[in-house]
């Protein structure tokens, strides 16, 4: 592995390439928004690297990255041209991608405004729609303050099922509901949350690295085109698509998942039965296995 800081329009991004001999370029995509790359480096770009070309990087603003300052413009499709800008720096000519959560939202929009520069498209847990996805978490917290007897977590919660809240609205609320409960209840299954902050906690020694994302995170919602629905374009995608979601993920709700499977031709949905939203390290081996199965194989 090596890592290295690149010089990305006016600002330094931190990134991370594995195996840089081989042919086939993955670019994983982080969630969030402001989620950074360090859970994807600690197993899977390793993993993944013994096939394949691995990149992978902290966005604009974002943990080892270079800070966004409170005065600097900063919105969604700055992301977009970093990335770009990256490839042809890197000189990849194509390369797929493997979008976590927002990740996917962003890979939705990369391939519709670079269709050419991008092979082939993995969404792990995606948010194709911020105003499903936080219905989603609201209804599964909803049910464990029911089963925790905390009547007034259970009518914050209905408050926002019921009412007809925006999607920044609903996504905002969203920390509301969770100054009441440990969101990583909903987060985890097929590992603890102790595990997994063990894991970030042991690649990122400073705290202090995780405050400048708070402007990042802010900018973008501020700016407001990630709560677009990006569902029903994605019809318009003409990559060959792979969905990977946790059984339990709050995320990737029903919703999204139907919209997936009726919008993309031949899209297909890898189920992983003791996962939450991270499938990437609750169940790692069936995931490596499942990634390197979609980008090696035959394109349709």
């Amino acid at each position: 592995m090596n890592s290295s800081l690149y010089s990305i329009r006016g600002t330094r991004l931190y990134v991370e390439h594995y195996n840089d001999e081989h042919e086939d370029a993955l670019l994983y995509l982080h969630g969030g928004p402001g989620a950074s790359c360090v859970d994807f480096c600690y197993h899977q770009a390793q993993a993944l690297s013994r096939s394949l070309r691995v990149i992978a990087l902290d966005q604009r603003g974002v943990l080892r990255s270079d800070p966004i300052h409170e005065d600097e413009p900063f919105g969604l499709n700055d992301i977009i041209q970093d990335l770009e800008e990256l490839r042809h720096q890197l000189g990849i000519s194509h390369w797929s991608l493997l979008g976590h959560s927002f990740g996917g939202y962003l890979a939705v929009r990369y391939a519709l405004e670079y269709p050419s520069s991008i092979k082939k498209i993995i969404f792990e847990a995606p948010c194709f729609d911020a105003l499903s996805a936080a219905r989603s978490i609201v209804t599964n917290a909803k049910g464990y303050l029911e089963q925790a007897n905390n009547q007034d977590g259970v009518e914050l919660c209905g408050k926002y099922l019921d009412g007809n809240f925006t999607a920044n609205e609903l996504w905002n609320a969203l920390g509301e509901v969770f100054h009441i409960m440990d969101k990583d209840l909903l987060y985890f299954r097929g590992i603890t949350p102790k595990e997994y902050n063990e894991i970030v906690d042991s690649q990122i020694s400073s705290n202090d690295l995780w405050v400048k994302n708070q402007i990042h995170s802010h900018k973008l919602q501020e700016e407001g085109l990630f709560f677009e629905n990006l569902m029903p374009r994605l019809s318009e995608l003409t990559q060959p698509t792979l969905l990977l979601t946790g059984q339990y993920d709050p995320v990737c709700c029903d919703v999204q998942q139907q919209a997936y499977l009726s919008n993309i031709r031949n899209g297909n949905i890898v189920l992983f039965e003791n996962s939450a939203h991270f499938p990437r390290l609750e169940e790692p081996a069936k995931y490596t296995e499942e990634v390197l199965k979609f980008i090696q194989g035959v394109s349709e």
